[in-house]
């Protein structure tokens, strides 16, 4: 497609389907970029970022917190097919990764959590895959998948408390036939963290397996 035709294309897709803010889903004018002033400086208020440790993983970077309309922003982006939102939000990621990670250089790649096959299947994509290519550009790390999810599992937002949640991925994850993470220092990606039991399971493998440092990463943190 020529760029004329796509310069066509795409103005009649923003006369049919106005732009919307990606958070509150308010009509977007003239605003540039993907959100409303209002959500923009709600957004960027640095109260929303958390900090956690973990026994398995360094620390745990999150630029925004897991409530109101980022929530409902995700499940649209989630469970609504709404994958391009991956764009802004490994942006967002990335971003927060920068200022409080500022030797990336130390680490060897970005990975992330997978979900299960039939899981992926069904919903036609890996949200946590997709996140963490998108930090993977930012960044210019090499993506690696370094880990598999060989047992399916109930969600994680069915469980009723940590104790359940920790249960529920316990021994879910493993090493991919042929990959080495020996000495590596690796930026694990999610999309939320909770209680962490997800981030801990799947970084206890991969430093059971060899690697020196787990530095994790989530859109937001609950």
């Amino acid at each position: 497609m020529d760029k004329p035709v796509r310069r066509l294309a795409g103005l009649v897709l923003e006369f049919w389907m106005p732009r919307r803010c990606l958070i509150c889903q308010k009509h977007l004018e003239a605003e540039p970029g993907e959100l409303c002033p209002a959500c923009r400086s709600a957004l960027s208020d640095p109260a929303q970022r958390e900090v956690r440790t973990g026994v398995h993983f360094r620390r745990c970077l999150s630029p925004l917190r897991y409530e109101g309309e980022l929530r409902s922003s995700f499940l649209r982006y989630k469970f609504r097919g709404h994958w391009h939102y991956s764009h802004t939000y490994a942006l967002w990621m990335w971003e927060c990764l920068r200022e409080l990670e500022p030797d990336l250089r130390r680490f060897d790649c970005v990975t992330w959590t997978p979900l299960s096959l039939p899981r992926r299947l069904r919903r036609g994509y890996d949200q946590a895959q997709r996140l963490a290519r998108g930090v993977a550009r930012y960044s210019g790390l090499p993506l690696c998948p370094l880990l598999e999810k060989y047992r399916h599992t109930s969600p994680q937002s069915g469980t009723r408390d940590a104790a359940e949640r920790s249960a529920n991925v316990r021994d879910v994850y493993c090493l991919r036939r042929g990959v080495s993470v020996e000495g590596k220092r690796i930026i694990l990606v999610d999309d939320i963290i909770t209680t962490g039991s997800t981030l801990e399971e799947a970084s206890r493998v991969l430093r059971e397996a060899g690697a020196a440092e787990i530095c994790c990463l989530t859109l937001a943190h609950a």
